[in-house]
């Protein structure tokens, strides 16, 4: 579980500091707007979750290597960013994404609060959103685990959208990305967006974490005392910096 705690209401927290600069911005302040004459909390101060998406998915994989078809009820409760919407009229399939990896959202009106349904069939919960999801964790006829939706609640509303990552596969069988976002100082001018569409960016954090954490643990063990780089710089700076 953890706290999401705001002194600002959902309100002033889309519209301090911020407005639409374009259509797709637009659309989704109208959809936010929409989404709280529901009253639904567009930020709201807790979430909670039982299992990551991994950790779930490994759940089902022992369960049903354990029992076979007979798979018993694993409850779970999931959250992530949505990447992926399919909505066929009273079932909607959704893909979330968390630090481990994606899972899929299975939801039916038939199973769950009309009103909550609603959210996936007008779309007001969208691409880039954040959720959480409980539900039973289940196998499709397609094959894919995927959690059997019965609760589940906007976490926040992202107002504007990450970019689009477009992929070619060319005829020597390398991927090349094009696109406004394919340039790559763009992508280092907006590293938020870089590290949230890009998975083997942030798998280069994640190593670069660990070196660190694994340089600083060793240096620890042998006494040695750690002083940050821009105490001893006359110019303040970081310590990648180049002149």
């Amino acid at each position: 579980m953890w706290d999401h705690s705001c002194e600002l209401t959902d309100q002033e927290q889309t519209q301090i500091m911020w407005q639409p600069s374009n259509q797709l911005e637009e659309e989704r302040l109208r959809k936010a707007e929409q989404l709280r004459e529901r009253e639904v909390d567009l930020f709201p101060r807790r979430a909670e979750r039982t299992h990551t998406t991994a950790e779930a998915i490994a759940a089902y994989d022992a369960a049903e290597a354990e029992h076979g078809e007979e798979v018993p009820e694993i409850v779970v409760t999931v959250a992530g960013r949505v990447r992926r919407v399919n909505v066929k009229g009273k079932v909607s399939f959704m893909h979330i994404e968390d630090e481990h990896g994606r899972l899929q959202l299975f939801l039916r009106l038939n199973d769950m609060d009309e009103n909550e349904y609603a959210l996936a069939k007008e779309k007001l919960i969208e691409v880039d959103d954040f959720v959480q999801a409980t539900g039973t964790l289940m196998r499709t006829k397609a094959g894919e685990i995927s959690v059997h939706v019965k609760s589940w609640q906007l976490l926040a509303k992202a107002m504007s959208p990450l970019p689009v990552i477009k992929k070619q596969v060319l005829d020597d069988g390398t991927t090349k990305e094009y696109g406004e976002f394919s340039d790559v100082e763009t992508r280092y001018r907006q590293r938020y967006a870089d590290l949230a569409v890009h998975e083997e960016v942030r798998d280069v954090f994640r190593k670069r974490a660990r070196i660190i954490r694994a340089m600083q643990n060793f240096l620890d063990d042998e006494g040695m005392l750690e002083v940050e780089t821009p105490i001893l710089q006359p110019i303040y700076g970081g310590a990648a910096a180049r002149p």
